[in-house]
């Protein structure tokens, strides 16, 4: 009877210890997500430029890339998140694709780079990225409950607890880059590096393959894995927002985008003529030619000799010439 009030009662604590951890973890694991996506307001009075963001180059440990495509899964998350600052028309990955398939340009980006120039109509900008030296491992503490502490009665029936946290780091580098596709200019760029370690049951990730060695890579399931991805890539985001909200304020026109016609310049009114304008009293006077002086009244001369003759008289009496 006393051993069976004993292991009731150690069951009780037990139940006890592992619905407070369980509080803790939820607890850690809301306040570790709680932040990821949400961003202060960008620029007021901006154009949002569309902008398309093709599959990264994601270099990890063996464990990690093992399994689904890790290079088009960190693109998804970031096309997400870059949608959830607010200051992209943010195209569609699937729709990024098609626009490249119905243009013929199927190759102009590798994973992580521009391979070459090119006008993508409906694109203003790409953002490409690298993800470094992915690696999550594993840093195994131990701490547990057992019932053979309780005077050895219940050892007898070999009843024990053991449970085991596991510590996980996750560490890459970010690099992220917006290009204008049809020169190749990189307007933004940024490059960060990303380290942190919490527990794996707060983060609310699985171990499906650890070991009793610290330092050890981990294996996640692909769903696991996005969410280490969303983690570095909201860091890369975050610290990235202040060249971005530069860029936006001053962001030149895209090459690929539509000319825009200057306005025509309003007609002008007509101008009257100026009003003409009295010269000073200073002012000096250009002199005027003198007219010919009329010849007197009543008075006329000989057209041969000149001398002067009586009004009336048709002949010059001096040289006899005939006076009109």
């Amino acid at each position: 009877m006393r051993h069976g009030k004993l292991v009731a009662a150690a069951l009780l604590s037990l139940g006890l210890l592992v619905g407070c951890a369980g509080t803790k973890e939820s607890a850690q694991k809301d306040t570790l997500t709680a932040n990821v996506g949400v961003y202060p307001p960008g620029p007021s009075g901006v154009n949002k430029p569309r902008v398309g963001v093709p599959p990264f180059a994601v270099s990890a440990s063996s464990t990690f890339a093992s399994g689904g495509d890790v290079n088009g899964l960190a693109a998804d998350q970031m096309t997400t998140l870059l949608d959830q600052t607010g200051r992209f028309d943010v195209i569609e990955r699937a729709q990024l694709q098609k626009l490249l398939d119905e243009q013929n340009m199927e190759g102009i980006v590798k994973p992580g780079e521009l391979a070459k120039s090119g006008q993508v109509r409906g694109v203003d900008y790409l953002l490409l990225g690298k993800v470094t030296n992915l690696r999550v491992k594993q840093d195994k503490t131990k701490k547990g409950f057992n019932l053979a502490g309780l005077g050895g009665i219940v050892n007898t029936h070999g009843a024990s607890y053991d449970a085991s946290d596991t510590k996980i780091t996750t560490e890459c580098g970010v690099d992220i880059r917006l290009v204008d596709p049809t020169t190749g200019k990189i307007w933004v760029s940024n490059f960060s590096e990303y380290n942190r370690t919490d527990e794996a049951s707060g983060m609310g990730i699985s171990i499906l393959g650890a070991t009793a060695q610290g330092d050890a890579d981990v294996q996640l399931s692909e769903d696991d894995k996005g969410k280490v991805l969303r983690l570095a890539l909201d860091d890369a985001v975050k610290k990235s927002l202040p060249k971005i909200d530069s860029f936006l304020t001053k962001q030149p026109k895209p090459s690929g985008g539509p000319a825009v016609a200057a306005p025509a310049p309003a007609p002008s009114a007509p101008v009257a003529p100026a009003a003409p304008v009295a010269p000073a009293a200073n002012a000096v006077v250009p002199a005027q030619p003198a007219a010919p002086a009329a010849p007197a009244a009543g008075k006329k001369f000989c057209p041969n000799c000149g001398k002067e003759v009586a009004a009336g008289t048709k002949f010059c009496p001096s040289c006899g010439a005939k006076v009109e």
